[in-house]
C-alpha cells in the first residue's frame, strides 16, 4: 500500500465520505487512490481550487463532519488559502492535502526561489491559518502526520489542516510502525 492509498484508506475509515478537489500533475497518484475506492469515497470535482476549498467548509458546516480537499502544487494549493482561512475563523474542521514537488526537487535552504515546477513553501505560508500544517517528507513517518492532521483539526477548538503531500512520498509504500 502506497501512502496515497493509506491515505484514502484512512478517510474511509475515520466516516469521510466526501471529498472536492481539483485535478493537477502533482497531486494524480492521490486522485488514482481515491478512483480505486470510489464505491466507499465520492470525489466531487470543482471548477477552481478555491470552490474546492470552500466546498470542503460548506460540507464541514453542514454535515458536523470534517471537510475534505485537494489541490495541486504552487498555485493550485494557494487558491485553496480562503477556504482555509473560513476554516480558521469560523472553526470548522477542514483537511487541506496539497500535491507539491517531489522532496529531491524541494530548494529547502538554499536561498534561490525554486527548483521544482511550481514549488513553492505552503507550510510557511498557512501556519497562520491552520491548527497543523506539515510537509509529509519521509513515508516513515506518514502515518503520524496523517493522523496528528485528523486529530489536530477535530479537537478542541475546530480548524484547518494541511497536509503538503510531495509526489515522491504519494507514490512511496507506507511504512507503519
Amino acid at each position: 500500500m502506497n501512502c496515497s492509498e493509506y491515505l484514502v484508506d484512512y478517510l474511509i475509515k475515520k466516516g469521510v465520505t466526501d471529498v472536492f478537489g481539483y485535478a493537477g500533475g502533482y497531486i494524480v497518484p492521490f486522485m488514482d487512490a481515491l478512483y480505486k475506492r470510489r464505491d466507499e469515497i465520492k470525489t466531487h470535482v470543482c471548477y477552481n481550487e478555491q470552490g474546492c476549498a470552500f466546498a470542503a467548509v460548506g460540507y464541514a458546516r453542514t454535515s458536523g463532519k470534517i471537510g475534505v480537499f485537494f489541490t495541486t502544487s504552487g498555485p493550485g494549493a494557494v487558491n485553496g488559502f480562503g477556504g482555509l482561512a473560513d476554516a480558521w475563523f469560523d472553526s470548522f474542521p477542514v483537511l487541506a492535502i496539497c500535491g507539491n514537488v517531489p522532496t529531491n526537487e524541494m530548494k529547502g535552504f538554499s536561498g534561490i526561489r525554486q527548483t521544482g515546477f511550481q514549488e513553492m513553501n505552503i507550510v510557511s505560508m498557512t501556519r497562520h491559518i491552520t491548527k497543523y500544517s506539515v510537509t509529509a517528507n519521509s513515508p516513515d513517518s506518514f502515518a503520524e502526520i496523517v493522523n496528528r492532521a485528523y486529530n489536530m483539526s477535530n479537537l478542541g477548538r475546530k480548524g484547518g489542516v494541511l497536509i503538503d503531500f510531495p509526489l515522491n512520498i504519494q507514490q512511496a509504500d507506507i511504512i507503519i510502525r
